[in-house]
């Protein structure tokens, strides 16, 4: 048996990154996205890419005769479309200026993340590659099989949803591409995901800075970039010690949700209203069933909270906002009920898409009826806020009498993502109060939080406080995950990892509030700021 040579993943990686970099600025420029350094379209294009295949092989998953391989060639063809897609508007992207200043940032960014991994492999959580090598060595052996969501008699079945994820399947087109042998796969898989990972997550940190930063004098804007770049490295270790498995759909899956709340942020603090922001993230949250199907509530969680953050900033107009950002993820979250066999669930989540259907036909003909609506929830923001949470708390309070548990329990442990947090504590009993007291206290200032946001005026730094304290009193806390439990029952297996990315992204977000408040207490804000020589880090 030979080794794989090292530079037959790396060259690879070459023209996949420029996909991404070609793919990205196309999109941004369509959508008419204002940008200042053009690495964040690698992060714009890597997700686009995965929106598109998922979006089109998505139909094709539901044919129960259909072999694995068939996805496989399917996949091919998607590519090949989309690098011709980007040689046909070539024009947005051979204007820009790779040899730059630019770029010596983003190569220090990639080789700084590229250290970071390193030592996140070997010191922070080493997680064996056998688990992913077996999967892909399955799909590999069985992909002259059909496969299909409503096909229970195939071979498939026992992976769950990994056959119908396009990170898998991308993956596998890329081994046989190369006519990888099994025992190889090791030595492909992980520097080729590895050198990935890198490009992506420095993507996503200049997409971060673009969001956050405001205009101020150079000097500053170094030290910021400076702060906010150590912050993030920490971010990554983080990610590595809940997840480092970067060859893995669920780091992916972390990285589109931080990637998604930036484009929120974003949005909810520019100076103008970015008319194509919410469909571009919408159709990037689309996109998670390439990565992890099993997150499906996670990303209705997710949803949700983000409605109202944007709500808070633009009272009008936000129910397009609506339609553009849930469209895709709930027809998602509409087949994986019915896959999963949880019909009344299905039900329910048929019937609000094809309502969110009828309001565009509504909007479409006749606005007002939708503009009531927008004025009562501005109105009545506290009262829409509380009212699935106070519902939900009220169901689970009624199943624990029924049930005649109490209420708190150490059985219940296991509902609380913040136990899972708190186990650095060996003693049990000091493990549970500490769980739940924090409990209570997030509990508490999120009603309080609630009743005192229209007096603090909308930032970066209100918007993932809105965003962290509206998820958890809805869908986190201990009271409602017992109900949450009940018509979910993976939501234990999560681990509350939507809440540990929002928690990474105020990390970040502090630093940019701190220097704005600063700056803000310095400067009087009728004075003008001149920048007399401007590059994107103001130099």
């Amino acid at each position: 048996m030979t080794s794989l040579s090292i530079w037959f993943p790396i060259v690879l990686t070459i023209p996949i990154i420029f996909m991404f970099y070609t793919s990205g600025t196309i999109i941004l420029e369509l959508l008419k996205f204002k940008i200042k350094n053009s690495f964040s379209a690698i992060a714009a294009g890597f997700f686009t890419y995965f929106t598109f295949i998922s979006v089109l092989t998505f139909p094709l998953q539901l044919i129960s005769v259909l072999p694995y391989i068939f996805f496989i060639y399917f996949i091919w063809a998607l590519t090949i479309l989309f690098i011709a897609f980007c040689f046909v508007f070539s024009k947005y992207w051979l204007s820009t200026n790779v040899f730059s200043l630019n770029t010596i940032i983003y190569m220090g960014i990639v080789a700084l993340i590229v250290g970071i991994n390193f030592f996140g492999i070997q010191f922070v959580n080493n997680v064996s590659f056998a688990r992913h090598k077996n999967t892909l060595s399955i799909l590999n052996w069985l992909k002259d099989n059909p496969v299909s969501f409503f096909n229970n008699a195939t071979l498939f079945n026992f992976l769950g949803f990994k056959p119908f994820q396009g990170w898998y399947t991308f993956q596998l087109s890329l081994i046989i591409l190369g006519n990888i042998e099994t025992y190889q796969y090791q030595d492909f898989i992980k520097p080729f995901c590895f050198i990935i990972d890198a490009f992506l997550f420095s993507s996503i940190f200049i997409t971060m800075f673009e969001a956050l930063k405001k205009k101020t004098k150079s000097i500053n804007t170094c030290a910021l970039f400076a702060i906010s770049l150590i912050i993030f490295s920490i971010s990554k270790l983080l990610i590595a010690y809940f997840d480092a498995s970067f060859w893995g759909g669920e780091s992916i899956f972390i990285y589109l949700v931080f990637y998604s709340i930036m484009l929120l942020l974003k949005y909810t603090t520019s100076e103008y209203r970015e008319r194509n922001n919410t469909f571009f993230n919408g159709m990037v949250l689309g996109g998670y069933i390439c990565f992890s199907w099993d997150s499906s509530y996670q990303v209705l969680f997710l949803l949700y909270g983000f409605i109202f953050v944007i709500q808070k900033t633009y009272s009008r107009n936000f129910t397009k906002d609506l339609l553009k950002l849930s469209i895709f993820s709930l027809i998602d979250i509409f087949f994986f009920n019915i896959v999963l066999g949880y019909y009344i669930q299905s039900l329910l989540f048929g019937i609000l898409t094809v309502f969110l259907i009828l309001t565009a036909f509504w909007m479409s003909r006749n606005y007002s009826v939708v503009s009531k609506f927008e004025i009562f929830i501005d109105q009545k923001t506290n009262f829409t806020i509380l009212l699935l949470p106070i519902s939900f708390m009220l169901i689970s309070i009624a199943i624990t009498l029924g049930m005649e548990q109490p209420f708190v329990s150490t059985n219940d442990n296991y509902l609380n993502f913040l136990y899972v947090w708190t186990s650095i504590f060996k003693n049990k009993n000091v493990n549970f109060w500490t769980t739940f007291i924090l409990a209570m206290v997030i509990l508490a200032l999120s009603f309080f939080w609630i009743f005192i946001r229209k007096k603090i005026r909308t930032t970066g730094l209100t918007g993932i406080i809105d965003l962290i304290l509206i998820s958890y009193l809805t869908f986190y806390n201990p009271i409602v995950v017992k109900f949450i439990n009940f018509i979910y029952p993976d939501m234990t297996k999560t681990n509350g990892v939507v809440m540990i990315v929002m928690g990474i992204v105020l990390l970040n977000v502090v630093v940019y509030w701190l220097f704005d408040f600063i700056k803000r207490r310095k400067v009087s804000t009728n004075e003008p700021v001149i920048i007399k020589k401007y590059t994107w880090l103001s130099l």
